[in-house]
């Protein structure tokens, strides 16, 4: 087989395939205009992944509360919104918590809570997560430098092995006044 032959034969495979990708894509980009779910093609009817709503979509009637655990008791979670105002919540047996049980809540707690009619469905902590350059160690403080130049302040009194000035590190923990993680796991990266 001659180079002239073989680049020939490339040459109609590419424009090939390319023509074929251009019609699998309008017959994809149709059929997903005829469901409603641009991008996404799904026969009609069809629920989509995660349910009827798609992925990230959240049950008719339901929204979700972020901010900070206010109070926790017997049948009522009181949260501080992101924004301002306060989100008092009924809780019940059937209310979900991710990660233990609802009577483990703090005050202080980083909190993303599904609602319905005043009712939380389901909550979780959130957790914070930096990675950087470990600066300024003061015994149980230190300033975690981000690749962006971000500073971030850590509370390192949750960890035994705690990282030295200079260790390229990932934290994950909780935030609870808005601006300093409390590390609850330290990861070292290599340098």
């Amino acid at each position: 087989m001659s180079k002239g032959t073989l680049l020939a034969g490339v040459l109609v495979a590419a424009v090939g395939l390319g023509a074929g990708g251009v019609a699998l894509a309008t017959q994809t980009a149709n059929s997903a205009s005829a469901t409603g779910a641009p991008g996404v093609a799904f026969e009609k009817g069809h629920p989509g992944p995660r349910g009827p709503k798609g992925p990230g979509k959240l049950a008719e009637g339901v929204t979700l509360v972020v901010g900070v655990v206010k109070s926790v008791e017997n049948g009522k979670l009181v949260v501080t919104k992101d924004g301002g105002g306060e989100a008092s919540l009924t809780t019940d047996s059937s209310t979900k918590f991710r990660g233990g049980e609802l009577s483990g809540l703090k005050q202080g707690q980083r909190v993303t809570v599904r609602v319905k009619d005043g009712k939380a469905l389901g909550v979780a902590v959130a957790s914070a997560h930096a990675s950087g350059t470990v600066t300024g160690v003061d015994g149980d403080k230190a300033t975690l430098i981000e690749r962006s130049g971000l500073q971030v302040a850590l509370d390192l009194s949750g960890v035994s092995e705690k990282p030295k000035n200079g260790d390229l590190v990932v934290v994950t923990g909780t935030v609870s006044d808005g601006k300093t993680i409390k590390v609850e796991k330290v990861r070292q990266l290599p340098k």
